[in-house]
Order: C-alpha cells, then structure tokens, then sequence
C-alpha cells in the first residue's frame, strides 16, 4: 500500500516529466497531482494535509493509473478527467462540450465591475457564449440580486450551461440558446461578459495538445481572431444601456481588435489572478462609435 504523500510525490514526478501543457485551470504538475489524486480516491477537492500519511485504497490507485494514461499519453486536460474545475468560489461540472473553465474576466465578477461600472447593482447581466456557464453562474453568486442571462448559440454547451445551473442552485441565472446578444432587447442589459471564440488561424496551428480536446468552435476565430468579435460589438452597442460595460477578453488578438477599432477607446485591464487581452468598453463608447452600424431589432 502506498500513501497519498507518496503517491501525490510520484504523480508530480511523472507529469512534470511528460513535457505536458498545464493551463487548463491549474497552475502546475503539483496542482494537477493534487486534482487527480484526490478524484481517483472519490475525496472533496478541498480535502486538506491531514490525509497525506494514510493508505490509499487499491480502487483508488488503480484509477489514478488510469487519469495518469490520459493525462499523459492523450494529453486529455484534468478538468475533463475528472470531470469537475473550479473557478472563484464554485466548482463546475467540466466536458468536451465546452471549455475548461479559466476566464480572466473572473477577476472583473470578483470586483464588482468597479470602477468601470457607475451603478451600485447591475439589474441585467449576460454571459454571452457562455459554454459551460462559469462566469455567468459566478456572476449571478456574486451579485444575487441581478438577473443573470446565460447565452450560447451551441445546443451542447448550453445543456452543460443548464446542468451547472442547477446544481449551482442559483435562481437568478437562466440559460437560453442564442446567436451572440440577438435575442435581448435594445438598451437593456448593463454588463456583459464576452469570452468569445478569439483564436487566430496562427495561433490555432500552434496550440498544445491539450486544447484540442476542447470544442473547436469555442476557440478558433479565423484569420484575426475577431470573427465573431465584429458582430458582437455591433450588438453590444444596441443592447447595452447608457450606463452599460462590456467586459471582453480576446487574448492575444488584442492588437488586432485595437487595429480595427482605433476610434474605440478599450480600456485594457491589468487583473490580480493574470490574464491578458481582457478589456473593457463603455456603452457610450460604443453607441456614438462611428465603426459600428446598428444591429437590428432584438426580442426580449
């Protein structure tokens, strides 16, 4: 029999060895180690040290093997092994049908959308392809007395979206399948929160293993990464209210975007959990941009 000390040792060990991407929600081989161990076990996550001198069970060390053939040989994420990740303060159910929860824009939810955001309590929110639904169900824990809207044009991603609502027992979330802001109404929403397909052609071509086990749609964005981006801001600036923000994140195709849009002033943020390519853009700004047309009547 072998403890969890030692086997947590050697599960480092081996994933450090196996020249593995980690950035999937977890920082580093030990913070995997940890993940998969306590999974394999059946343990709570948040379990502490005081299990590290005992045994564990025969079960548990063979399907840690197991994790192990994924993790390494399929370079399958964790998140998606053990079928959980956390972000902020709650755990999410985690699949193939979306992304690994790991949004920079949890620091924007954390902080109460200040100072970009005037008003004390924002009465709409929408997470906007919201795949499994993390920083919308985060947004509406945060801010319980907002209605939070959880929008995704992908019907698989939408019912993982349902299933962590659920389970998250939040009732100021709903989920409805969308084409980007096109269902909501015009001068209604006061935050959105984008985290858009923003991939680009370059950089598609270049990604680690392990984000091809994630939806493709979720992540490539064609030539510039701004694909979906255009549409989405024109859209933004119909539904927004006069106080309204939009919170972006676009990655490395940031450059791209502030080439497009040199009239947009983006206010580009600097966020304590890391992150980059995330910003932040004014209603107004976007509603006297002479860059953006108007996107059409909206429904609800």
């Amino acid at each position: 029999m072998a403890t969890f000390r030692e086997l947590l040792i050697t599960t480092e060990s081996q994933l450090e060895a196996a020249d593995l991407y980690f950035g999937h929600g977890y920082f580093d081989a030990h913070d995997e180690a940890v993940a998969l161990v306590l999974a394999a076990e059946g343990l709570d996550p948040l379990t502490g040290s005081e299990i590290l001198d005992c045994e564990m069970s025969d079960t548990g060390q063979q399907k840690l093997r197991g994790f192990l053939r994924q993790r390494v040989s399929d370079r399958r994420p964790t998140a998606y092994i053990i079928g959980y990740a956390a972000l902020g303060a709650l755990t999410f159910s985690c699949d193939k049908r979306a992304l690994v929860p790991r949004s920079p824009l949890m620091s924007v939810i954390h902080e109460g959308y200040s100072p970009w955001f005037s008003q004390a309590v924002p009465e709409r929110i929408v997470d906007v392809c919201c795949g499994g639904g993390s920083l919308g169900l985060l947004a509406a824990y945060h801010s319980p007395a907002s209605t939070v809207f959880l929008l995704d044009i992908d019907k698989g991603a939408l019912a993982l979206a349902e299933t962590n609502r659920r389970g998250q027992e939040l009732p100021n979330a709903r989920c409805l399948r969308a084409d980007l802001l096109a269902t909501l109404a015009p001068d209604s929403v006061d935050i959105i929160l984008a985290n858009p397909p923003y991939v680009d052609a370059e950089d598609m071509s270049n990604l680690p293993q392990e984000f091809h086990h994630e939806p493709r749609i979720a992540l490539a964005a064609g030539d510039d990464g701004l694909d979906l981006v255009h549409e989405l801001l024109r859209q933004a600036a119909h539904v927004l209210t006069s106080h309204g923000v939009l919170f972006l994140e676009v990655g490395n195709s940031a450059p791209a975007l502030a080439k497009s849009y040199p009239n947009i002033a983006f206010t580009w943020l600097e966020l304590y959990n890391g992150g980059h390519g995330v910003c932040a853009v004014s209603a107004s700004e976007l509603k006297h941009s002479n860059d953006l047309t108007d996107s059409g009547p909206s429904q609800v």
